[in-house]
């Protein structure tokens, strides 16, 4: 039998438990003594909508239905209740606070290794709903017997994860450096848009060609998941690209070179049309040269030199400055935002700037003198940072105070990228010994590993620049850079 079908047996299985739920500095405890129940996760019942038919008396046909609201995923811990110590259920199911749960799955791993497993199991925001426990008394010697205590929880989201494999993609199509790649999707059955499980649109631009005469920069993209490629000139820019962004119905591309963004209709780009790509200038200030954007749907946050902000929520018009370089005259080299209100910025000297209201905007205490240049806010406090002398850093509490974290294996001496396409996972691109290593964290930080897991290894690449992760699907990472021979470009996807 292959090991795909491979069923999972009992007693295979060990529970991790994250108090205050995953994060930098919360570890995962080991509940080897406890065992998971039965998982349920009703996904909403379907009522029909019918007519009469018009065919027949009494007869009625079924012209549509409506699908009723998905439920929290339950299932239970059970252990032996103890004779001397507290009960840990007990005291989380009184606290009234979230907690995190994983059932790790395997044969050969060391079930007590947090991050050696065949399979994962992640219960994210669990509440424990009821506590109980067998009969702790006996009137009669045949009573007598081993108790058991239960608790039953209740999660705000179940999924899966498992190992990944990576492979090199668009090799014939990239023959330039890339320097940023975004994964650019809506969840679709097909009704409106085309299907799609919210993670198949790829896209990366690469540097330009260079020489007399040099070619524009490109647009590599990839409508199914990485199986197919497609390359188109970015025809308005004939200088280096600085970052990507699909923005509302366009794919947005801004650089420093020019001081300038570039939009084409992303309808054209998906349709095989060769997109003529149109620059704007209006907003942008000489100064303050932009070097990266993030996007938020229909609007997007740009950072440039010199500390300028920028916002757009129409890129065909141009942008507007919402600080001019006012907190700080640092070079911003990266931005963030997990909506269209709360976004983090970073640049050089490890300055850090937050707003919750897309307008003020404030400085946060520096984690570091180096300089910046990637970020990521899991959340309104959670914030990580990597700099360019390989330090990465995560802040609990918005950017009051900061935790360097250190990486398994030799230290890197440039930390990429890092994105957490949820509070548990997370990815990290960094460059070891001139050569780059992705990491992958499973507890929201608090431990890394080295990528692939298991006996593969990650396609050679002298960096990976940029990395892009999928909410929809935390078993995929994209990857863009400079491939092992100092020229070419390489993308590079990691899947299940």
């Amino acid at each position: 039998m292959s090991d795909l079908n491979k069923p999972l047996k009992a007693g295979y299985t060990r529970v991790f438990l994250i108090e205050g739920r995953a994060r930098g500095d919360h570890q995962p405890e080991y509940m080897y003594q406890l065992k998971m129940t039965g998982i349920t996760q009703p996904f909403g019942d379907v009522t029909k909508i019918e007519i009469p038919d018009p065919d027949k008396y009494g007869a009625f046909i079924e012209v549509d239905r409506i699908r009723g609201s998905s439920e929290r995923a339950t299932t239970s811990l059970v252990g032996r209740y103890a004779a001397t110590i507290k009960s840990k259920l007990l005291r989380i199911a009184r606290s009234g606070c979230a907690v995190d749960v994983q059932c790790h799955m395997g044969e050969c791993e060391d079930p007590s290794d947090f991050n050696s497993f065949e399979k994962a199991a992640i219960f994210e925001d669990v509440l424990v709903t009821n506590y109980s426990t067998e009969d702790v008394g006996a009137l009669a010697s045949d009573e007598r017997s081993k108790i058991d205590e239960t608790a039953e929880i209740s999660a705000t989201e179940i999924y899966e994860v498992v190992p990944l494999s990576f492979s090199v993609k668009a090799g014939d199509l990239v023959t330039n450096e890339i320097l940023d790649v975004i994964i650019a999707d809506t969840a679709s059955c097909g009704n409106c848009e085309s299907e799609s499980d919210g993670c198949e649109k790829f896209y990366a631009i690469t540097s330009n060609a260079g020489g007399s005469p040099g070619t524009p920069p490109d647009v590599v993209f990839s409508r199914d998941k990485g199986v197919t490629w497609y390359a188109h000139d970015i025809d308005s820019l004939a200088a280096d690209p600085s970052a990507i962004a699909k923005v509302g119905e366009n794919i947005v591309v801004v650089s420093n070179s020019t001081d300038s963004l570039h939009y084409a209709d992303v309808a054209d780009i998906a349709n095989g049309v060769d997109p003529a790509f149109a620059e704007v200038t209006t907003g942008f200030v000489a100064a303050g040269s932009p070097n990266d954007i993030w996007s938020v749907g229909r609007k997007a946050f740009i950072v440039g030199d010199w500390g300028y902000i920028y916002h757009t929520d129409d890129p065909t018009s141009g942008v507007e400055v919402l600080d001019a370089g006012v907190l700080t005259s640092s070079d911003f080299r990266a931005v963030h935002a997990i909506d269209e209100y709360n976004a983090l910025a970073v640049g050089d000297s490890g300055v850090a700037v937050l707003t919750s209201n897309k307008t003020d905007w404030a400085l946060l205490t520096k984690p570091t003198t180096d300089d910046l240049i990637c970020c990521h806010m899991v959340d309104e406090s959670v914030f990580w940072v990597g700099s360019s002398t390989g330090s990465l850093y995560y802040t609990t509490d918005g950017g009051v105070t900061w935790t360097a974290k250190t990486l398994p294996g030799t230290s890197p001496s440039r930390i990429e990228d890092v994105e957490f396409p949820n509070m548990s996972i997370g990815y990290c691109s960094a460059d070891v010994n001139s050569k780059a290593r992705l990491y992958r964290t499973f507890d929201g930080g608090y431990s890394w590993t080295v990528l692939p897991e298991g006996i593969a290894s990650l396609p050679v690449a002298d960096s990976i620049n940029a990395i892009a992760t999928c909410s929809s699907d935390v078993d995929l990472v994209l990857g863009g850079g400079l491939a092992d021979d100092a020229s070419d470009g390489i993308i590079m996807v990691g899947r299940a």
